[in-house]
């Protein structure tokens, strides 16, 4: 039964379990669903496009789809009942459709929707039509119209999902007898070497093809990559049979290839078409009469003309007998169930094409678990109970499979376990996670390293309380800990987002894609949430294999969920950051308006809310500071500048002004202001991304070319804002970007910036980008050199090299790196010009950056840059956000996520004043993963400890992965399926089990101490004989014997032990002849000679080169000696001493363990703080250990030697004086206000004292940067000092006006004035008043003076009305305004001894 539904399924899944075909067949009174990809449905020929369909591949029948923008495009139906339904999407722009059944009347229908629906709309029923059919084989005849809707908008096709088919056979067929072969399909892949699977090499230069049904078996084939060097591609397969076929498409671009069987030459394939159209399906190759047993087929490229052409497979037939299961597995060995509850277990055989496949389930208690079919019911139990579950083949009793089933009454509360951390697993499919069990963790780390993992804490029916994620203590076999405090534990949040990009009508989903905060959690009832672990490993800690526990608590349990973490560390150091180029775009303005609330009320789906006062102010910077310090850590030292107004025309949600203003003057010159620029790479700088002094990092300008051409600047002659767009490389355009590079050219070399400053563009065509280079390459400073160049664009090809050449750094699409030979190579290339190249992934791109991919996609990015070749990886952005970060996070043009890394604080938790921090994500913490993984990778690439054969099967794994295929849904780019979306975690996990496999080699090989060999240990042997042979009583002699002999009774003596016993016996038998006769010495001379022929350079093959040489020269000189009757008694003994020296250095293992320690030590101290002199000291002798420590013939004395050295150069090492100066002063003028503290308004110096005592305290600071901090502090108290106000005006004023005589005048005026009196004399007795406060009251009094109003007095007509009272007046303001003149003098007084004061 499951070979004959694997024949149909094969290319989706080829582990087929019995449970993937229930549902095939429906229940009596239930629909008969036939897919899309189903043979009953039959479709016109042709692409869409061109009278055919087009399809895409899905996990279940909603999910697949074909389609056709063809009007006349066919589907024919065949099926078997009654009623027959026909199910698609409804989208604005689908057409119109006939169907007839049978040949009958052509019912008309719809296909638009105002908004594009799923694959479950119902798009014709014959029993909606009124058609009635009687229960036998009909045939459906589906028309694509070339009419639509009146609604429909740009209508272009329509699309089919599936068909409900009801009345029709609901038992199921007879299984079909065996044919006598098996189709194995090009999907049908390993890269083990499993039976009857493909096997394609170099794996990462072949691509996966789909959604050609009428094109290929299953609709699927694979091609290689084409172009120099592709010619040694091929593939091979293990088979058990007669006979095979092999299939495929013969094409003009196809390669020729040849046929080998275990090894033996057995015919030719002949793929290529000199001309014509492409045929496929083609038999090209055929072997008949081999023997049933097993084979190894190998197809390759023939050698000649076509062998840079691509080869191509679609399927290959195997005839064979039938044959039974060798083998099954089962995707669970252990699983935890619910009492009453239900799951499945899967099973599939090996190998799949196993004729007699039947396999029968049995339960070791079925009282507990039974079992039907791989379908498990568990029992009620009221106590913990466990099972065995048994799959055994029908056909081999010895062939079976089991799985323990514990059924635990507690899951009834809640079920926890470890999860995928490479998955992205969603609420939504809550009936599935519930019910996984996955007790355990192994993890595998470097010193200095960190690990990810994922819980799964699945609630049933009822709310859970105050459910808590905790780790314990982990301790390896010899007792170290990793303690708890390494185990950093959160909670993920979920986010809301519309899974399509630029679809509105994509349903929105929650996705936890944020990692939030820790500590204890209520969940709602049946609610599944994650808690996500990071594992730090600190570099000290002990190599071994750590064990302890993450526990699972709630209120409601009791007993908590207890899982089994295993973490290996490894020998190694991770090493540092920077193995590969990472550069992530940075966007400052939409953090800042993020933070600022701008933004709520969007025009079109974007924003064009600003707030230029707060840009690239401190607070801004604090709002960035941790993410960008972040980013240093990471690796990430590339620092992304707008020098035009939106560079990508808005595509972002926020704006993207330019950190450059443009202005043109009246009279036609341009000026520039650098301000914001400026301010944004200094903190770059002070972040760490940017090092200009020392040519780390790129300052990446966007954009010479930017998306619509346009530039903005400020037009002085008309006083607004202009915008124009030029063609690039036109006059006008030129005359605009001339002047700007010549000033930017002097202003960078001004700031020192100019030599990590590159001129940017991003995705533009050639006829932009050519202008552009050129542009920037004619403007030059004064000794040629104009600005770098960088560039995302899609050119890889050698065609484009000269091209390409000119440009510093390139960046080249995933989508435009599918041919990975060529990318390699021009990365290669690149490299030896010393230029950079990257590649880059971005919306529209499978794997990716999103929230709603698998974080495991992220990893995978990372490692496939060392498939392409390339220096590095950049994605478009870091920080890019939109309004609703803890919302919604929908945009109008990207797949969520795209445009950030991690998430921001709320709002209103940000205090501007201070660095504010970040929300970490999955997707992220997978990234950083992988460069850390693939920096291992890197450093056991270029390990001298690691032999080339090693460093070449690294290779072959990490630099060969294959990519998974990618499909559209609602516009994002997701998996092609769930084969494909598993196969990017395999990948990068049989990476990395490369990497770490090596790597314990390596550490293991560095750690133990290498063994004697035979020919050291057979000489020492040989030189004991001969020394007891000498029959001497000599105490040294016979001490050193004893000494020899006891190594020698070692079973396993080391390399160090045997050479220094035979050092020491040397010494001690060359001794026993001082002052003897020449002869003696001379016999001893030729003795020492014929042992080291005899015994020493008959077994140096694994014996360092250099020190055999050195050896063999040794004797040849001593034998010189020898022959010499005039040597004296001292030249034999040197001769002699020599001889023993240069044999023992042959097996001498020099230690360089404390010298590399000690280099990596020296390395790590900063100039900071030491003196120029000592520190190139140090330098210098850092650079002769590393000499030493390169040198695979040290010696033991030269290694100690630069050990030496190098520990004087650190303690010779001098700090700088620190300089307290400044501190100092500022403590003598903060004593100084302290000594007149009655001067000054008390609440301005309120605790100064207690800063003039850290002051005090800071004198003796160990850092410059303490005493700096310290000095600015004080500085601040001391400036907002304030001294009182000077009042004399306010009391003389006060004075003059209670003597004025105010009888003449109305009693308002007067009641004002003294009102007006009343209240300025409150200020006289205040401490706090200021000195604007007093100045007001002064003017407030000579106001109140001025508005004196004379009384209304009736006196005699003598000609001078109201002369009286109005001479009073004028007299009073003439002597006010003698006050007004003292109170300017007092002022101005008083301003300039403040200003004494402050200074």
């Amino acid at each position: 039964m499951i070979k004959r539904i694997m024949k149909g399924l094969l290319a989706v899944c080829c582990a087929l379990t019995m449970v993937s075909i229930q549902g095939v067949y429906a229940a009596e009174g239930e629909p008969v669903i036939i897919d899309d990809t189903d043979e009953r449905f039959v479709y016109s020929e042709g692409d869409a496009n061109h009278g055919g369909w087009g399809s895409a591949d899905g996990s279940d029948p909603a999910a697949s789809e074909h389609w056709s923008n063809t009007p006349g495009a066919t589907l024919e139906i065949s099926f078997e009942g009654n009623v027959l339904e026909i199910y698609g999407i409804k989208a604005p722009n689908h057409l119109m459709f006939t169907v007839s059944i049978d040949g009958g009347e052509a019912v008309e229908c719809d296909g638009y929707g105002p908004s594009r629906t799923d694959g479950n709309q119902l798009l014709y029923s014959s029993e909606d039509a009124g058609i009635e059919l009687e229960n036998t084989a009909h045939t459906a005849l589906l028309t694509v119209l070339d009419q639509s809707n009146e609604a429909a908008v740009n209508a272009q096709g329509i699309s089919i999902t599936y068909a409900k088919v009801y009345g029709g056979e609901v038992s199921e067929p007879e299984e079909p007898e065996f044919p006598g072969y098996s189709d194995v399909d090009d999907a049908t892949s390993t890269s083990s070497g499993e039976l009857f699977k493909i096997q394609y090499e170099p794996a990462a230069e072949w691509n996966a093809e789909s959604g050609y049904p009428n094109l290929f078996l299953n609709g699927t084939d694979h091609y290689s990559t084409s172009g120099e060097g592709s010619e040694g591609q091929y593939y091979t397969m293990k088979f058990i049979g007669t006979g095979i076929e092999i299939y495929a498409s013969k094409n003009t671009a196809h390669a020729d290839f040849d046929v080998y069987i275990d090894d033996e030459f057995a015919g030719t394939g002949e793929a290529n078409l000199e001309s014509g159209n492409t045929q496929h399906q083609q038999l090209l190759f055929k072997a008949e009469g081999l023997d049933n047993a097993e084979h190894t087929l190998r197809v390759e490229k023939t050698p000649g003309d076509t062998a840079t052409k691509a080869m191509q497979i679609d399927m290959i037939r195997v005839y064979h007998e039938e044959m039974a299961p060798t083998s099954i597995t089962l995707d669970r060995s252990e699983v935890t169930m619910i009492p009453g509850g239900s799951t499945t277990l899967n099973a599939s055989v090996e190998p799949w094409v196993a004729t007699n496949d039947d396999i029968i389930w049995t339960s070791s208690n079925d009282a507990v678990v039974s079992v039907e079919g791989g379908v498990l019911t568990a029992a009620e139990v009221e106590t913990k109970e466990t099972v065995i579950i048994t799959a055994m083949a029908a056909a081999d009793e010895s062939v079976y499979a089991q799985a323990t089933i514990t059924v635990d009454p507690s899951l009834a509360v809640m079920n926890a376990y470890v999860g995928n951390e490479k998955l992205l697993d969603i609420a939504e499919d809550y009936d599935e996670l519930a019910v996984g069990n996955d007790p355990t963790y192994e993890g595998t780390a470097w010193r200095g390293d960190q690990l990810n993992s994922k819980v799964v804490v699945a609630t049933m029916g009822r709310d859970v309380t105050n459910v808590q994620v905790t780790a314990s203590d982990f301790t390896n076999e010899q007792g170290a800990v990793l303690s708890a405090d390494n185990f950093d534990i959160k909670w993920l949040k979920e986010i809301d987002a519309n899974i399509g990009r630029g679809n509105s009508s994509a349903p929105v989903k929650e996705f936890p894609d944020m990692i939030y905060k820790g500590g204890a959690k209520d969940i709602a009832a049946n609610d599944v949430q994650f808690a996500w672990i990071k594992i730090n490993v600190p570099e000290d800690t002990q190599a071994g294999t750590y064990t302890g526990t993450i526990t699972v608590s709630a209120d409601e349990l009791s007993e908590p969920f207890v899982l089994r973490y295993t973490i290996e560390v490894i020998d190694l150091v991770q090493p540092e950051a920077g193995a590969t180029d990472i550069q992530i775009w940075q966007h400052p303005f939409s953090v800042a308006n993020y933070y600022l609330g701008l933004g709520s009320e969007p025009t079109g789906g974007i924003s064009y809310d600003l707030a230029e006062d707060f840009y690239f102010t401190e607070e801004h910077f604090n709002l960035m500071r941790a993410s960008m310090e972040e980013y240093v850590e990471m690796g990430g030292h590339d620092a992304v500048a707008n020098i035009v107004e939106e560079a990508w025309n808005h595509q972002s949600y926020y704006s993207d002004p330019s950190m450059v203003k443009w202005t043109k003057k009246a009279d036609g010159s341009w000026e520039f202001d650098y301000t914001w620029y400026d301010a944004w790479i200094e903190f770059m700088i002070e972040c760490g991304v940017l090092d200009p002094e020392n040519g780390i990092g790129q300052i990446k300008c966007y954009s010479i070319v930017p998306w619509n051409n346009q530039i903005a600047y400020y037009d002085e002659a008309s006083g607004e804002t202009v915008r124009e767009s030029h063609s690039p490389g036109s006059d006008s355009w030129k005359a605009m970007w001339e002047p700007f590079l010549e000033d930017f050219i002097q202003h960078s070399k001004e700031k020192g910036w100019f030599e990590i400053t590159y001129i940017s563009m991003d995705e533009r065509g050639l006829s932009e980008l050519e202008p552009a280079v050129e542009m920037i390459e004619s403007v030059t400073d004064e000794e040629g050199n104009h600005f770098k160049i960088s560039s995302a664009l899609n050119y890889a090809a050698p065609e484009y090299y000269d091209f390409t050449d000119r440009i510093d750094d390139i960046s080249i699409n995933l989508g435009n790196a599918s041919n990975v030979q060529q990318m390699k190579e021009l990365s290669e290339h690149r490299r030896e010009l010393g230029l950079n190249t990257t590649f880059y992934t971005c919306t529209g791109d499978y794997p990716s950056n999103f929230t709603i991919s698998d974080p495991g996609d992220n990893y995978w990015d990372v490692w496939y840059t060392m498939t392409l070749g390339t220096d590095g990886y950049m994605r478009w952005a870091w920080d890019n956000f939109v309004y609703d970060m803890h919302g919604d996070i929908t945009y109008r043009y990207w797949e969520p996520g795209d445009g950030w890394f991690f998430y921001p604080l709320e709002r209103e938790e940000a205090d501007m004043s201070e660095t504010v921090g970040f929300y970490s994500t999955p997707r992220y913490e997978l990234f950083k993963q992988g460069v850390r993984d693939v920096a291992k990778a890197k450093y056991l690439l270029e390990s001298e400890e690691v032999s080339e054969e090693q460093k070449e099967e690294l290779r072959a794994t990490v630099e060969n992965l294959q990519r998974p295929a990618g499909t559209t849904s609602y516009g994002s780019r997701v998996p092609a399926n769930e084969e494909q979306r598993m196969l990017a975690h395999s990948e990068t996990q049989r990476a990395l089990d490369a990497t770490n496999a090596l790597a314990r080699e390596i550490a293991g090989s560095a750690s133990e101490e290498e063994g004697a060999s035979e020919a050291a240990i057979t000489a020492l042997q040989a030189m004991v004989d001969n020394a007891i042979a000498l029959g001497s009583d000599d105490a040294a002699l016979n001490a050193a014997i004893e000494a020899a002999q006891a190594v020698l009774a070692k079973e396993a003596p080391t390399a160090t032990e045997v050479v220094t016993a035979l050092l020491d016996l040397s010494e001690a038998m060359a001794n026993l002849n001082t002052g003897g006769s020449s002869d003696k010495l001379r016999e001893d001379l030729k003795a020492t000679i014929d042992y080291i022929n005899a015994y020493v350079l008959t077994n140096v093959d694994n014996v360092r080169p250099a020190k055999v040489t050195e050896l063999k020269t040794a004797v040849a000189e001593a034998y010189q000696v020898y022959m010499n009757e005039d040597a004296t008694a001292d030249e034999i003994r040197a001769a002699i001493r020599t001889l023993t020296e240069k044999a023992q250095e042959l097996w001498l293992i020099v230690s360089k363990a404390e010298l590399n320690a000690l280099i990596e030590s020296a390395e790590a101290i900063n100039a900071d703080g030491y003196t120029d002199l000592t520190y190139r000291a140090l330098q210098a002798a850092i650079t002769a250990a590393k000499s030493i420590a390169e040198n695979d013939n040290a010696t033991t004395s030269e290694v100690t030697t630069a050990i030496t050295d190098l520990a004087s150069a650190i303690a010779d090492l001098e700090t700088i004086t620190l300089d307290t100066s400044a501190l100092e002063h500022e403590i003598e003028l903060a004593e100084s206000i302290l000594a007149n503290i009655d001067d000054y308004v008390p609440s301005t110096v309120e605790g100064l004292q207690e800063k003039v005592d850290a002051a005090k305290a800071a004198l003796s600071a160990a850092t410059q940067e303490e005493i700096d901090a310290a000095t600015d502090t004080l500085r601040e108290a001391r400036l907002t000092a304030r001294t009182k106000a000077d009042v004399s005006a306010l009391e003389e004023i006060i004075a003059y006006a209670n003597s004025l005589d105010l009888s003449g005048y109305s009693r308002a005026s007067v009641l004002a004035l003294n009102q007006t009196i009343a209240q300025s004399k409150l200020l006289l007795g205040d401490g706090e008043v200021s000195q604007e406060m007093v100045n007001e009251a002064v003017e407030d009094i000579q106001n109140a003076i001025d508005a004196l109003e004379p009384a209304s007095v009736t006196t005699p007509d003598n000609g001078n009305n109201g002369t009286t009272a109005g001479s009073t007046n004028t007299a009073a303001a003439m002597q006010t305004g003698m006050m007004l003149a003292l109170l300017a003098a007092a002022g101005a007084a008083a301003a300039i001894a403040y200003r004494r004061k402050r200074s």
